[in-house]
């Protein structure tokens, strides 16, 4: 099967082109390759390999990435590839696919995939988390960073940074047509279990159950806030008090005065917002790598 390589190389301060560079000698099967050049540009090339009937299209950047790729191949027959090239790489880590670009590019070999569902607001997709409030504040602040930083460092130093200044807000939630009312840091929804360079923040989302999972994390104090945090990298948050999951399949946000919201790792507007679920809408190359994030077969 002929692979197309979408290249971003700014993804994850600038490491993507330097991944690929070392890669690129390594790779052994019928390929092309595109180095993107501007934001969103990635979607309109993959895209074209789509229509020119390449079967798998391969992501080489970071969730960014992913997300411009998936625009074009939700509900066509081309399968997702993904060589993680970012910052956070959140997205790896619910499919099962390796961090190390080498293994990566071992799975799209296999051609194995599975249909994964997509979270969609208006005309675009979304393939792991999104949400609004404090965590999209904290990501428009590490989109903006200069600071030479990586990984979940670079999002603990921007949180507390923004801690600062944000402050839970009340906040209406609607699901599938039921009304809650809460006062919460964040609002985060779920098709993945990751984000924040490895917080998993909804730590029972199933990327092919055709649900979202709305993970929320109701007023506490900063210093309770704070001790919280922690347990999100391990998913012990879900036994605190103050986090709380409900489920469904669209959910409308609105909070008291907006905030900002965020999907993918980049902040794409305020509330409010609308997120529905699109069950099974692309198919992803996973190997045979096991996953807790799928439902069992």
């Amino acid at each position: 099967m002929k692979t197309f390589f979408v290249v971003n190389p700014a993804a994850g301060k600038r490491k993507a082109l330097t991944i690929w560079n070392r890669l690129k000698p390594t790779v052994d099967i019928p390929y092309d390759f595109v180095l993107t050049e501007r934001p969103g540009q990635a979607t309109d090339i993959a895209r074209e390999a789509v229509k020119a009937g390449y079967g798998i299209i391969v992501a080489v950047g970071g969730d960014g990435t992913i997300r411009e790729v998936i625009q074009a191949l939700a509900g066509s027959e081309a399968l997702l590839g993904v060589i993680p090239a970012g910052t956070g790489n959140d997205f790896v880590r619910s499919v099962g696919i390796p961090h190390d670009p080498k293994g990566a590019l071992e799975v799209i070999k296999s051609g194995k995939a599975r249909r994964i569902d997509l979270i969609r607001a208006g005309s675009n997709f979304f393939i792991n988390v999104a949400g609004a409030g404090l965590d999209a504040e904290v990501a428009d602040a590490v989109n903006k960073s200069t600071k030479f930083l990586r990984g979940p460092l670079v999002y603990v130093m921007e949180l507390l940074r923004v801690l600062a200044t944000f402050s839970p807000r009340h906040v209406t939630i609607e699901i599938d047509g039921t009304v809650v009312k809460r006062k919460a840091w964040l609002v985060s929804i779920g098709n993945a279990r990751y984000y924040g360079g490895g917080m998993m923040i909804c730590p029972d989302a199933l990327v092919d159950d055709g649900f979202l999972d709305v993970c929320i994390v109701n007023e506490i104090s900063r210093i309770e806030l704070l001790r919280f945090l922690p347990s999100v990298f391990s998913g012990n948050h879900k036994n605190h008090p103050a986090y709380e999951v409900l489920r469904g399949k669209r959910v409308k946000i609105q909070f008291e005065r907006p905030v900002k919201v965020h999907a993918d790792g980049d902040v794409i507007g305020t509330t409010p917002v609308e997120f529905s679920v699109e069950p099974g809408a692309v198919k992803v190359v996973t190997g045979e790598h096991k996953s807790a994030s799928f439902r069992e077969k």
